[in-house]
């Protein structure tokens, strides 16, 4: 919904300061009022109970606004004023008369003007009055779906059979024994190597280096969970355990991005799709970023390392209804396995598939991620690690980086944490590692430059039978046929998503809130494969005045008739497998078939010359990220790179890029296994620098 992140803190690019300016309070500009009410119960109005609806409380009755405005309080100056603005815009009588013709006050109107209202601002040719609706629907109908409205349920719950998991127990605890640093004061310590953050590529370094006879320090921004208790509601995960709550956009808020922030990082999270690179994406990466053999045997290695240590294979790679859409229409359509689709690999071992609730974080310890694999190494090795432990500025000495200064907050407390190190290792996430760096002075053009997305958006695909896409492993069946459809492999590929009722409200389109209501009852019959593209273009993160980071990214036209090209696809394989029912996330809604009988050719037909002539255009079709990169990449060149092809930073010693962000392209498939393998190549020359050999700076 909104750029900014909360983030905690001890200096401002690079100067000390008494208290982070970007955690402070900076006074109280949106609050629940009665034009936000209006807005929230215009989208989500209370339905009275049949014999055949249930009771559907109004938004405000359970507190959706108070939570709307309580959600804008926690995000930048900028980004809280920018709210406010709209909801003046939307309740002023000389604005409503400029753009709509109408000198009326929101609040005003009846219930069926409102939703006029709300619906001609959603289809708007203005792309702000698209981007003000999204603003408030995105927020406004995933928290009313996204938790219980009373009792831990909710009427739609009841409606698909969607229940949240408990915590198991009597599950072993692989971590038993170990614990983070909680500090009672503040607190000083000494290293050979500082890593800031504990996800793919700083938990790889943490543990080769602990390895290697060094001392090592993790610093994470995220919390730590005793036990893997970690939380069961899609609302709590969301507050918990992703960057900014789960809420952060580029500056455009036309595309929702999604990164973890927990120990663990995004492998705590993700839904385990273990793939390699794409071979052009390697050869990128050698010639464009003079990465030396990160296209030959060197990076084969160590990605066969990396893929050994989670235990990769498609052992427990069941195949759920919704992947099995997806696999149907693949074989209906004559595409050959291992050629066009393929079975995923995944990291689980022993998941048996008893949840399927994998964004939430794995509470029976089968999911492979790093916390129970490369940190538990680095544990074992006497590795310090600090949670909830946000890095405010790495200290750069004469040209040298010398240690890390951040802020451990447990609840209202705060405390000062500063590590003296020899070498400082930033692999906060391609959102948060550029901040940093622009946060301690290290200000040179390629920092922030050449943020990848992955752009992403999906369909959804009715079928006459439950599907309950929430229920086991996510992600098993990968269409790959259309990558090489545009050169360089930026053509589309097709995966899967879970659709918890949240994340469905989010991409679903609003068009009323009858309707709207209506859709969502049907999601338990609805398959949700997604379309992925290899970005041509990029974006770049810079920070406000406060030091928060933004995120700014526009969609190329290349990559915009990717996207078209992909739905296109998925929409076929969903034809060919028997939907009954085929919706695009655009707004309004481009969609085809009753829900009564499957679609037919002639119907296929007209679905497809109406995406094709809608477009991808920002706000106006639901898009998703969750795979940042490329924001501090590898390169010769410092004025279009941050590191050198080592990952080592440009122009400071000692400082070193560990994560998703040293990638000069995006790898053309999920990226966990990408970055595993880059920062076991990464800690390489760091072990060797450390030792006191000359690491090369060329690659």
């Amino acid at each position: 919904m909104l750029t900014g992140t909360p983030a905690g803190g001890g200096t401002l690019l690079g100067r000390p300061t008494e208290r982070p300016k970007y955690i402070a309070s900076l006074g109280r500009v949106v609050s629940t009022t009665p034009v936000l009410t209006a807005l929230v119960d215009t989208l989500l109005p209370e339905s009275g109970a049949s014999d055949t609806v249930p009771h559907y409380p109004a938004g405000s009755q359970v507190g959706v606004d108070r939570d709307v405005a309580e959600m804008v309080e926690g995000l930048p100056a900028a980004e809280r004023a920018e709210f406010a603005t709209l909801l003046r815009a939307v309740e002023s009588r000389g604005i409503n008369l400029l753009l709509a013709g109408r000198p009326v006050r929101f609040t005003r109107l009846d219930a069926a003007q409102r939703e006029a209202y709300l619906r001609a601002m959603s289809r708007s040719r203005l792309g702000v009055k698209r981007k003000g609706f999204h603003a408030v629907k995105r927020l406004a109908v995933g928290l009313y779906f996204s938790r219980p409205t009373a009792d831990d349920s909710h009427p739609l719950w009841d409606r698909i059979h969607y229940q949240p998991p408990t915590l198991p127990v009597d599950v072993p605890d692989p971590l038993a024994g170990f614990a983070p640093v909680r500090p009672e004061r503040d607190a000083e310590e000494v290293a050979d190597v500082c890593v800031v953050g504990s996800g793919a590529g700083g938990s790889v370094v943490a543990a080769r280096v602990a390895a290697a006879g060094y001392r090592v320090v993790v610093l994470e921004a995220g919390p730590w969970f005793p036990g893997l208790r970690y939380p069961r509601s899609e609302r709590e995960a969301h507050d918990r355990l992703f960057v900014g709550r789960g809420i952060i956009t580029n500056t455009e808020h036309s595309i929702g991005i999604l990164a973890g922030e927990t120990v663990g990082g995004g492998t705590a999270i993700n839904w385990m799709t273990c793939l390699p690179p794409r071979p052009e994406a390697r050869a990128e990466w050698a010639r464009e970023g003079g990465m030396a053999g990160v296209d030959g045997p060197e990076f084969d290695r160590a990605f066969r390392e990396v893929s050994d240590r989670l235990r990769v294979s498609t052992t427990e790679s069941d195949v759920n209804p919704s992947n099995d859409a997806l696999r149907r229409g693949c074989v209906a359509l004559g595409y050959r396995q291992g050629v066009d689709w393929d079975i995923i690999a995944r990291n689980a071992v022993g998941c048996r598939s008893r949840c399927g609730f994998c964004t939430f974080g794995c509470p029976y310890a089968t999911r492979q991620g790093t916390l129970t694999t490369f940190l538990a190494d680095a544990f074992a090795r006497g590795t310090r690690l600090y949670a909830s432990t946000r890095a405010d500025e790495v200290e750069v000495e004469r040209g040298r980086a010398t240690g890390v200064r951040a802020t451990y907050h447990d609840g209202p407390r705060t405390f000062r944490v500063h590590v003296r190190a020899r070498a400082v290792v930033v692999a906060g996430s391609a959102l948060q590692t550029p901040a940093l760096l622009l946060r301690s002075g290290v200000r040179f053009p390629g920092v922030g430059a050449g943020l990848r997305l992955d752009p992403t958006t999906a369909l959804a695909g009715e079928f006459p039978s439950a599907i309950r896409t929430w229920e086991g492993p996510h992600q098993t069946v990968g269409v790959y046929r259309f990558q090489t459809t545009d050169e360089g492999a930026h053509g589309p590929w097709i995966e899967v998503a879970p659709t918890h009722p949240g994340l469905a409200a989010i991409a679903l389109p609003w068009d009323g809130g009858t309707a709207f209501r209506a859709q969502m009852e049907r999601t338990e019959r609805v398959a949700t494969p997604i379309v992925l593209v290899r970005d041509v273009g990029e974006g770049r993160v810079t920070v406000d005045r406060d030091g928060r980071p933004r995120f700014q990214y526009s969609l190329t036209p290349r990559d915009r008739q990717n996207l078209v090209r992909g739905i296109v696809e998925t929409a076929r394989i969903l034809e060919a497998a028997g939907a009954v029912r085929i919706t695009s996330l655009h707004t309004p809604r481009v969609e085809v078939g009753d829900g009564t009988r499957t679609v037919s050719p002639a119907e296929l037909d007209r679905f497809i010359a109406e995406v094709k002539a809608r477009g991808i255009r920002d706000n106006a079709v639901a898009l998703f990220s969750a795979h940042p990169l490329g924001s501090a990449r590898a390169g010769i060149d410092p004025r279009r790179s941050a590191a050198r092809p080592t990952g080592e930073v440009h122009g400071v010693d000692g400082l070193w890029i560990g994560d998703g962000s040293l990638l000069p392209s995006a790898p053309g498939s999920n990226p966990m296994m990408s970055i595993l393998a880059l920062a076991w190549r990464t800690s390489d020359a760091l072990i060797a620098s450390l030792a006191g050999a000359t690491a090369p700076r060329s690659g």
